[in-house]
């Protein structure tokens, strides 16, 4: 009997969030859903963090109208949002009640699937959200993040598969947002975590292609028991996106693999892709060389164009080698943090203040003290004691899981800024400034030529824009002009 392997589309997120800068509208992909809903994909990816961030900054839409309508218009696929541990949706450290709420709002949209992933593959702190999502009925995916470093074993990785079983997760996910896998390292990591994890728990592998590889890796896999492999439709596959759907169906179905895909449809599917590409003159995704510097610093695809970018524009883009070799550096001495989302941000900022101010940790960025203090989980290995005691300046660091240690806020934030209209606007109000969603709603009736209030529409557009929770913002300091994460 043939072996089943299911598809797990990316285009609706992580596909345009690597090549796009998450600015496919829901306009772009609404016309096709129907025939992706048709195609009989195992999931579909539609939303997570960014996709949230980049509606309310940049594209003036509502998060909620756009999961809604992804539901009417594929209401057979199993849809998947993803979860950071500790922040939710957004970049902030949250209190456990946080979760249930969310997840309980997303559930009444039609999604069906929570894929939790931890920066610190700290599996304690995916506890609430793996729970809330299994209280709510829905499909529990727990992440694994790869990384290459002395302390990231294929044990270290079995280990933290093992404890996300005992969580009740329904998958394990082996997540490779760095594109650092090797078919090498597949053939040994795959196995072992399928060992692991046993027959009745589903195992995904996510890749990306910044490395050149990402294809090769997830062909490696087909064979090794992997259940579920996420690929991107080809016209937005490849580069920082993940390896093109078209090419691994094919070959899956050539190795004999039973799935349900209807290849039809998937060529439909990457034909409007390709036409969308076209009339907004997006780039469509094409394979790049191998790129072995990748493995030494890890910096992942989309924040090293940003980095580039910024620095440029400061004048500073002659110590992006400096910079670079700095993350290898403090990589080392801070316990070999994994360069995924926040952490990756948060050590960007820190070594370019390590390189252009004139002492390392001169200045030092409020995350990276709280990383070391353990407000961000358990660290993969031990700070480098003398980086530690500059960074600490004193203060003990914490043993005990960080959400246990917030006080509940969803009734307190409700009392003091409320009465909300709905736990989707108290979500919002919980992740974004009341000023950017008084300029958002504004900027939505601009849209949709509905009635708007006085401000100019020239500044609302310069106002939904500015994103400061995730950008780089240079300050001035004395001489040196610094950069952080406001």
């Amino acid at each position: 009997m043939s072996r089943k392997l299911r598809i797990w589309e990316t285009a609706l997120r992580d596909a345009h969030q690597s090549l796009w800068a998450t600015r496919m509208t829901s306009d772009m992909m609404e016309p096709i859903i129907p025939t992706m809903d048709e195609a009989a994909y195992g999931v579909m990816g539609v939303a997570g963090s960014a996709v949230f961030e980049s509606c309310i900054y940049y594209l003036a839409e509502d998060p909620w109208e756009r999961l809604r309508m992804i539901q009417r218009r594929a209401p057979r696929t199993l849809k998947n949002v993803y979860i950071r541990s500790l922040n939710v949706l957004g970049w902030d450290l949250f209190a456990d009640d946080v979760f249930p709420l969310t997840i309980d709002a997303l559930a009444r949209y039609g999604i069906g699937c929570i894929n939790t992933f931890d920066a610190l593959n700290d599996t304690r702190n995916m506890t609430v959200s793996i729970k809330a999502t299994k209280d709510a009925g829905l499909h529990a995916v727990g992440s694994i993040v790869f990384s290459e470093s002395p302390v990231h074993t294929d044990e270290h990785f079995v280990e933290k598969a093992k404890e996300l079983v005992v969580l009740g997760v329904d998958a394990v996910q082996i997540k490779d947002s760095g594109a650092l896998l090797t078919p090498d390292r597949v053939r040994t990591l795959v196995p072992a975590v399928r060992a692991a994890i046993g027959d009745g728990i589903d195992l995904h592998l996510h890749t990306h292609c910044t490395s050149g590889l990402g294809p090769l890796v997830a062909l490696e896999s087909l064979p090794l028991g992997v259940d579920v492999v996420h690929t991107a439709i080809s016209p937005i596959a490849h580069a920082t996106s993940n390896p093109p759907t078209e090419l691994i169906a094919h070959e899956a179905r050539n190795q004999g693999m039973d799935l349900d895909l209807d290849f039809d449809k998937v060529d439909a599917i990457a034909e409007h892709f390709r036409q969308q590409a076209i009339k907004h003159g997006k780039p469509i995704g094409a394979p790049v060389a191998y790129d072995p510097g990748l493995f030494r610093h890890q910096v992942p695809g989309g924040m090293r164009s940003n980095l580039e970018k910024q620095m440029e524009e400061i004048g500073l883009h002659d110590k992006l080698p400096a910079v670079l070799e700095e993350i290898v550096r403090m990589r080392e001495e801070l316990g070999w943090p994994i360069m995924v989302s926040p952490m990756s941000q948060f050590i960007g900022v820190q070594a370019l203040l390590n390189v252009v101010e004139a002492e390392r940790y001169t200045t030092v960025q409020t995350e990276i003290k709280r990383y070391v203090l353990g407000w961000y989980g358990e660290l993969a290995a031990p700070v480098d004691p003398n980086v530690l005691d500059r960074i600490a300046d004193g203060e003990e660091p914490i043993t005990d899981r960080p959400g246990a240690l917030l006080e509940p806020m969803v009734e307190g934030f409700r009392t003091e800024h409320g009465p909300f209209e709905s736990d989707e606007d108290l979500i919002l109000a919980m992740h974004f400034k009341p000023k950017l969603l008084d300029t958002w709603r504004e900027a939505c009736k601009v849209r949709e030529g509905r009635p708007m209030a006085r401000t100019p529409v020239a500044t609302l557009i310069q106002e939904i824009s500015h994103r400061p929770e995730v950008s780089y913002v240079f300050v001035e300091k004395g001489n040196t002009r610094l950069s952080h994460v406001a």
